[in-house]
C-alpha cells in the first residue's frame, strides 16, 4: 500500500501546485473585479462562463472525460484517443459558431456582440484546454499540465490588471484576459508534451464506439452537475435581477478556497482510482483515503466558516460585502460535492457511467425544484440552500449504489454526526460576528470525532521533521 500512497501523494503535490496558484491569484483579483466591474457586469460574465460550462459537454459529447480514462487503459492506442477527442471538439465548435451567429442576427441574447465573440473564444479554448489537460494526465505528463495551469493563471492575472486598470476596458477586458490565459496555456501544453505527435487520420471505428459509449451517459451527469452549480444563478436572475445574481456569484469566492483543496484531491484521486481499484479493498487503501479526505474537507469547512466574515471584509468591496451571508451553505455544498466526486471516481474506474449519471440527475432535479421554492422564500440564501441539498442527495445516492462495486470500511454514524454538526454551525453563522467564538465548539467536536485521522496527520508531519533533522 506504501507505493499506492506515494503515487497518490506525488500527484497531490503536483495538483497542489496547479491548484493553489490559480486559486490564490483568483482571490487576489477579487478586489479588482469588485472595484472595476459593476454587479450587473459581473453577473453577465458569470452567466457567460456558466453557459460555456454547460455547452461544452453537450457539443463535445463530454469526450474529455473519456480521454483520461482511455489514455490510462493499456488496451487502447493513445493516438486514437487524442485524435477522436480533437475531431469531436472541432465539429462542436463549428456548430457553436453557427448558433452564435444566428443569435447575434436575431438579437435574442440581449447582450453586446463583443460578448458573444468572447463567448465563442472561451468555448473553444476551454474545451480544448480541458481535453489536453486530461490527456496529459493519461499519458503521465502531469507536470506539463501543472505548468500550463500556472501559465494560464499568471497570464490572466497580468492581463486583467492591464485591461481593467490601465486600458479601462471593463467587461470586455475581463473576458479577453480570461481567454488569453487559456490560449497561451494551451500552446504551451501542445509544445511541451509534443501532442502533435498524437494526431492521426485513420482511427478504428471500435475505439470511436467505445469512447462515445463511455462518455455519452456522462453528458447527463455533467449537465446535472452544471445545474447543481449554475441553475441557481439563472433562477435568481429571473426572480431577483442580474445585480443580485452578481452578488451571489461573488459569494462563491470564499467557498472556492475550500474547492481548491477539493479539486486537488479529486484530480489526484481520479488517477489512483483507476490504477489502484480493488473490489475488496483488501489493504483498505481506498477506505483510508476516503476517511482522510472527509476529515480534511469537514475540518477546513468548519474553519473557513469561522473566518467567513473577516475574510469577506478583505475580499469583498463596497456593496459586495453582503455576499458573506450566502457563504456557509455553499461551503457545505463543497464538502458534499468533494465526497460525491470521490465515489464518482470509483464509478469511472469500473466504467459505470450510467449509474454515475443517474445519481447526478436526481440531485439536479432536487436542486432545481428547491431553487424555485427557496429563492421565492429566502432569495439568494435560498439558492445556496438548494445547491447544498442537491449535492447532499447526490452523495447519499452514490453511497447506496457504491456497495455493488466495492465495500469501503467507513463509519456512517460518525460521518452523519459530523455533517449534522456542520449544519448546526451553518445556522449559528446566520447571526454573524456574534457567534464567531461559539462556532469554535463545532470545529473542536469535528477534530475529536476524527481524532484517529488527526493524530495520523500529526505523526506524519513529526516523522518528516525527524527525517529532515537526520539528513543534516
Amino acid at each position: 500500500m506504501a507505493s499506492k500512497q506515494k503515487y497518490l501523494a506525488k500527484n497531490v503535490l503536483l495538483f497542489s501546485i496547479s491548484g493553489f496558484v490559480p486559486k490564490i491569484l483568483s482571490i487576489i483579483l477579487i478586489p479588482l473585479y469588485t472595484g472595476y466591474l459593476t454587479t450587473a457586469e459581473y453577473g453577465i460574465s458569470d452567466l457567460i462562463t456558466t453557459t460555456v460550462s454547460l455547452l461544452i459537454p453537450i457539443f463535445t459529447l463530454d469526450i474529455q472525460d473519456a480521454v483520461m480514462r482511455f489514455a490510462l487503459d493499456k488496451n487502447y492506442n493513445k493516438k486514437d484517443v487524442f485524435s477522436i477527442a480533437t475531431r469531436i471538439i472541432l465539429i462542436g465548435t463549428v456548430l457553436i459558431c453557427f448558433g452564435t451567429v444566428i443569435v447575434s442576427l436575431l438579437n435574442i441574447s440581449g447582450i453586446e456582440n463583443s460578448y458573444l465573440f468572447f463567448f465563442v473564444v472561451m468555448y473553444f479554448s476551454t474545451a480544448v484546454y480541458n481535453t489536453v489537460s486530461l490527456f496529459c494526465r493519461g499519458i503521465d505528463k502531469v507536470s506539463t499540465m501543472v505548468v500550463g495551469s500556472i501559465i494560464n493563471s499568471v497570464v490572466s492575472l497580468f492581463a486583467n490588471i492591464l485591461f481593467l486598470t490601465v486600458f479601462n476596458w471593463g467587461l470586455n477586458g475581463y473576458l479577453l484576459a480570461s481567454s488569453l490565459g487559456s490560449v497561451i496555456a494551451l500552446v504551451w501544453c501542445f509544445i511541451s508534451a509534443k501532442l502533435y505527435r498524437y494526431w492521426k487520420i485513420n482511427i478504428p471505428k471500435n475505439v470511436y464506439k467505445d469512447m462515445i459509449a463511455f462518455s455519452f451517459p456522462l453528458i447527463f451527469s455533467v449537465i446535472a452537475w452544471w445545474i447543481n452549480n449554475a441553475s441557481d444563478r439563472y433562477v435568481l436572475t429571473w426572480m431577483s435581477g442580474v445585480a443580485m445574481s452578481g452578488l451571489y456569484a461573488v459569494s462563491y469566492k470564499i467557498p472556492n478556497i475550500l474547492s481548491m483543496f477539493q479539486n486537488i484531491f479529486a484530480q489526484a484521486w481520479s488517477i489512483s482510482a483507476v490504477k489502484e481499484f480493488d473490489k475488496n479493498d483488501k489493504d483498505r487503501f481506498m477506505s483510508n483515503t476516503y476517511n482522510m479526505i472527509n476529515f480534511g474537507m469537514t475540518a477546513l469547512c468548519s474553519c473557513i466558516m469561522i473566518m467567513n466574515i473577516p475574510i469577506a471584509k478583505i475580499l469583498y468591496s463596497n456593496e459586495f460585502f453582503e455576499a458573506w451571508k450566502y457563504v456557509p451553505p455553499l461551503l457545505l455544498s463543497v464538502v458534499f460535492n468533494a465526497m460525491a466526486l470521490f465515489i464518482g471516481s470509483i464509478f469511472t474506474a469500473v466504467k459505470d457511467t450510467k449509474t454515475l449519471s443517474l445519481s447526478t440527475v436526481i440531485g439536479a432535479v432536487v436542486n432545481t425544484v428547491c431553487n424555485f421554492i427557496f429563492i421565492y422564500l429566502w432569495g439568494a440564501y435560498g439558492a445556496a440552500l438548494a445547491t447544498m441539498l442537491g449535492y447532499a442527495v447526490v452523495l447519499g445516492m452514490r453511497h447506496i449504489i457504491l456497495r455493488k462495486h466495492i465495500i469501503l470500511h467507513l463509519s456512517c454514524v460518525r460521518d452523519m454526526s459530523v455533517y449534522s454538526i456542520l449544519l448546526i454551525q451553518m445556522l449559528l453563522s446566520c447571526w454573524g460576528v456574534k457567534t464567531l467564538l461559539l462556532q469554535v465548539i463545532p470545529f473542536g467536536i469535528i477534530l475529536f470525532l476524527f481524532r484517529k485521522e488527526f493524530v495520523f496527520i500529526l505523526k506524519m508531519f513529526e516523522s518528516k521533521k525527524e527525517n529532515k533533522k537526520n539528513s543534516f
